[in-house]
């Protein structure tokens, strides 16, 4: 008797409801950073709702597009998402640094330090959002609800 694997495709739904968890649940984690942030001195552009919300909408979108993305195409999405994950988080801090330097003063680097908070509260929600609701295929091609 032989058994035959079958790749289990996520529902339509999957993507757009998880798109919409993470721009939801990121945006009032981001705000209340961005309160805090304000309340010790941070003050920059990106600690006022139109830009955080905004950017935190678009990073939903582009986080569960990529991780659809690299479900589908690579062959252990897992192995990939080890790596891809830490390694988006280490680029977006690349600005924030790059404020802090340009600043120069201590108001600066908490601003910066308050902006890389959001971009970790970002893509820690986004991962254990897309890992519930978009779970990546093991080898054999089915959805590995522990990945």
């Amino acid at each position: 008797m032989s058994t035959t694997l079958r790749r289990i495709d996520r529902p339509p739904v999957a993507v757009p409801l998880a798109i919409a968890v993470v721009a939801v649940l990121a945006s009032a984690l981001n705000a209340l950073l961005a309160l805090a942030g304000t309340s010790i001195g941070a003050r920059g552009p990106g600690l006022q709702p139109i830009p955080f919300l905004s950017l935190t909408v678009l990073a939903a979108v582009g986080g569960a597009v990529g991780w659809h993305l690299v479900d589908r195409i690579a062959k252990r999405p897992s192995r990939v998402m080890r790596w891809l994950v830490p390694s988006f988080l280490a680029v977006s801090f690349l600005p924030d640094i790059f404020i802090g330097i340009a600043a120069g003063t201590g108001d600066g680097w908490v601003y910066a330090a308050v902006l890389m908070c959001m971009h970790v509260t970002t893509i820690t929600v986004a991962v254990l959002t897309y890992r519930r609701l978009m779970p990546l295929k093991d080898r054999e091609g089915r959805r590995d609800q522990d990945a």
